[in-house]
């Protein structure tokens, strides 16, 4: 399985995010200027971004870029820091492309997606601290407003996956719970997404959301109890048509790509019946043949 790394906040991304003027003339604070800012000592800084409203850190640079490089890095560090220690065993998904794949292991890493505008990662103007010879800025993002822009994809995981998952197990073919399970499972890459993230910034309104990483974690045992179904391909119909179509051989990759077993053995416990007739329709003065298929 890829093992998918921790993305560190790219600067490049960070300074499309409501940073202040990149000319440093406007976005830097004289001692001459003004008097120096509160936040330049943490406790200044957890004054004027207490961390029940805020994530934000402190940092110092030789130059404004490097202020805010490190300081957004230490933003990096913080949620990196609160998903591993809030891990659990039962996170299962990472999202990879347009699919997800299964991850047995304690989660030890996260995504954090700044181009697709995850968090908006704002700072304060650096200010030139004369007696340190550095640049000082502080780094923060609004727990709330972050919150709620990823929301969105965790109700619809939170609403949708647990009653599909719940339908999928009342059907009454091994094969139908099966695919009902998977189907039910298609709302989760969105879901561990920012689920990671949502529990950094928001752990008390994330809990609401918990019910779905767990049943998460039941669908895939589901899965496996239900691991031992074989289907076998049988085809009746044009015998000629069914040979050259090859219509049995397609239909078996896509079991398969599905994680289905696919097998001519007679202890299958799944049949699939393909049957291919032969229709001919007049159209003017021509006649067109073509295979229609039943499954």
């Amino acid at each position: 399985m890829k093992k998918i790394s921790f993305l560190f906040i790219l600067v490049s991304c960070l300074f499309g995010f409501g940073c202040a003027s990149t000319n440093q003339s406007q976005n830097i604070v004289s001692k001459q200027d003004a008097a120096v800012p509160k936040w330049v000592t943490d406790k200044g800084r957890l004054e004027l971004f207490p961390d029940s409203l805020y994530v934000s850190t402190l940092a110092y640079g030789n130059t404004v870029r490097e202020s805010k490089e490190k300081a957004a890095s230490s933003i990096s560090e913080y949620i990196k820091a609160s998903v591993t220690s809030s891990a659990s065993a039962s996170y299962f998904y990472k999202k990879s492309g347009n699919s997800f794949t299964e991850n047995k292991k304690l989660q030890q890493d996260i995504q954090i997606f700044t181009a697709n505008n995850l968090y908006k990662l704002e700072y304060t103007n650096p200010y030139y601290y004369a007696d340190l010879g550095q640049y000082a800025c502080v780094a923060y993002i609004n727990r709330e407003q972050s919150f709620n822009f990823v929301k969105p994809k965790l109700e619809i995981a939170r609403t949708q996956f647990p009653q599909a998952y719940y339908r999928a197990l009342e059907k009454k073919s091994v094969l139908e719970k099966i695919t009902g399970i998977k189907n039910a499972q298609s709302v989760l890459p969105d879901f561990y997404e920012v689920w990671d993230f949502a529990r950094a910034i928001a752990p008390e309104k994330a809990k609401l959301y918990e019910n779905v990483d767990l049943l998460a974690a039941e669908s895939i045992i589901k899965l496996k109890e239900l691991s031992s179904v074989v289907i076998r391909i049988e085809g009746k119909g044009d015998t000629d048509l069914l040979e050259k179509s090859g219509v049995i051989a397609e239909l078996s990759n896509q079991f398969i790509k599905k994680g289905y077993v696919v097998s001519d053995a007679p202890e299958s416990n799944c049949v699939a019946l393909v049957e291919v007739k032969t229709l001919i329709t007049e159209t003017r003065e021509t006649f067109e043949t073509y295979p229609e298929i039943h499954i």
